[in-house]
C-alpha cells in the first residue's frame, strides 16, 4: 500500500472529522496512481537473502553457481570447477562471493541494518549503498552476503506541491462525506429550475478520463508531473530474477510499557528494573521462600527459554528487582523480526508459583 501524502492530523478543520483518516487515505491513494505512481513515500521492509548451492554437470565434474535466494538475489557469486564429493560439505559461508546484494525495493534510501546468519548487526562500515539499489561490501570486509537480512527504506517522497494536492484533495472528500455544502468536488448531476421549469444535466466528466479532479490546485500538480497521463512509471525486469521475501513484524503483544518493557540493541543484553511495589510483589523479599525466574517467549508463545536466577536480582533494600535478558538467549526465542514477551514468575520453596508481571521483549532491528 502507497504511504500516506497528507496525515488526518493536517487538514486543519476537518482533522478531527469522522472521516479525516480515510480521506488522508483515499486522497493519497488517488494522486500516488494519477501521477503515474512515482512517489510511494517511504517504506521500511526487511527482507531475508539466503544461498542456496545449485549444480551443474560439466564433463566428469560439478559447477557451482551462482546462489538463489530464499530471500532474493544474491548477484555476482564467481563459478568454477568442483568435485561434488570434495565439496559436498562446504557450506554457503565457505564460498567467497563477489560481495553485492541487489535490494528488491527502490530507489533505497536508507540502510538500517545488516544482521549476518547468527543475528549479529554489522558495522555499517563493513558496507555501503551503491546506486540506490545495491549493498556493496567494503574492500577487505571480512563477511559475504549469504545468509543475511536486510533492513532498509525505499521508495519516493512526494513533492511540497503534491502533499498540498494530497491536502487540498482530503479535506474536500472529508466535507464531500460529511455532506458539507462547500464542497468543491464537481458532481455528476446538476439541476437548474428556471421559471418553474427543472432541468437536470449529467455532466459527461471527461476530465476524469484524463486522470485529472477537476480542482485546479490539485489539477495543476498532475498536469506538472504527469503531462502524458502516464499509468503507471516505466520499469524493467526479467522473470528469471527471483523475488525477495518480504516480511511485516507483528505488533506487540501487550501496551507499550516503558517501566516494563525490555528491549536489546546491538547485540547486547536487555535490561530493566522495577519497583517490587508496583508490581505487588514485595513478598520476593523474602529472599528464603521466594526465588524469581524469567521465562521468554515468542509472538506466538509456541518459542520458549527459562532464564536461570542469576539473571532476576533482588535489591532487599531498594525493593527493586532487576531483570537481564542476554541477546543469546533472546534472538532464538523472538527471531531477528517480531517482537515477543516475557513473564515474571515468583517461586516459594513449597513448589507453588506465582505470574507477576508479564510485558514485551523486542530486540532492535536498526540497534
Amino acid at each position: 500500500m502507497v504511504a500516506l501524502w497528507v496525515q488526518a492530523s493536517e487538514l486543519g478543520d476537518y482533522a478531527n472529522t469522522e472521516y479525516a483518516q480515510e480521506a488522508a487515505q483515499t486522497a493519497s491513494s488517488l494522486l500516488w496512481a494519477m501521477s503515474g505512481r512515482k512517489f510511494s513515500g517511504v517504506t521500511t521492509v526487511t527482507e531475508r537473502y539466503t544461498c542456496v548451492l545449485r549444480r551443474q554437470r560439466i564433463g566428469e565434474s560439478t559447477k557451482t553457481t551462482q546462489a538463489v535466494l530464499f530471500g532474493g538475489t544474491v548477484y555476482d557469486i564467481p563459478s568454477g570447477e568442483f568435485d561434488f564429493d570434495e565439496q559436498s560439505s562446504l557450506t554457503v559461508d565457505g564460498i567467497s562471493p563477489e560481495s553485492r546484494i541487489k535490494l528488491r525495493g527502490g530507489p533505497v534510501t536508507k540502510v538500517l541494518s545488516i544482521r549476518n546468519r547468527v543475528g549479529s548487526i554489522l558495522d555499517p562500515s563493513l558496507y555501503y549503498l551503491v546506486d540506490h539499489s545495491t549493498i556493496q561490501i567494503s574492500a577487505g570486509a571480512a563477511w559475504t552476503p549469504c545468509n543475511t537480512e536486510v533492513t532498509y527504506q525505499y521508495g519516493s517522497e512526494p513533492p511540497t506541491s503534491g502533499k498540498m494536492a494530497a491536502r487540498t484533495l482530503a479535506i474536500e472528500f472529508a466535507k464531500l462525506w460529511s455532506d458539507d455544502e462547500t464542497c468543491a468536488l464537481p458532481q455528476r448531476v446538476t439541476s437548474i429550475s428556471r421559471q418553474g421549469v427543472n432541468y437536470t444535466l449529467l455532466d459527461s466528466q471527461d476530465f476524469i478520463a484524463e486522470l485529472r479532479t477537476g480542482l485546479y490546485a490539485v489539477d495543476l500538480f498532475l498536469k506538472s508531473v504527469n503531462p502524458d497521463g502516464a499509468r503507471r512509471r516505466s520499469r524493467v525486469f526479467s522473470p528469471d530474477t527471483p523475488k525477495a521475501r518480504r516480511y511485516t513484524p507483528k505488533p506487540n503483544v501487550y501496551t507499550a510499557n516503558t517501566q516494563c518493557d525490555i528491549t536489546l540493541a546491538g547485540g547486547t543484553s536487555g535490561t530493566v528494573t522495577m519497583s517490587l511495589a508496583n508490581l505487588s510483589a514485595t513478598f520476593l523479599t523474602n529472599t528464603v521462600a521466594w526465588t524469581p525466574s524469567v521465562t521468554l517467549r515468542s509472538v506466538s508463545g509456541l518459542r520458549t527459554d527459562t532464564l536461570s536466577a542469576t539473571y532476576s536480582t533482588v535489591n532487599v533494600a531498594a525493593s527493586t528487582i532487576t531483570l537481564t535478558v542476554p541477546y543469546a538467549n533472546a534472538m532464538p526465542v523472538l527471531g531477528m523480526i517480531d517482537p515477543g514477551y516475557y513473564d515474571l514468575y515468583g517461586n516459594h520453596s513449597n513448589g507453588s508459583t506465582v505470574l507477576i508481571k508479564s510485558a514485551n521483549l523486542k530486540i532492535n532491528m536498526a540497534g
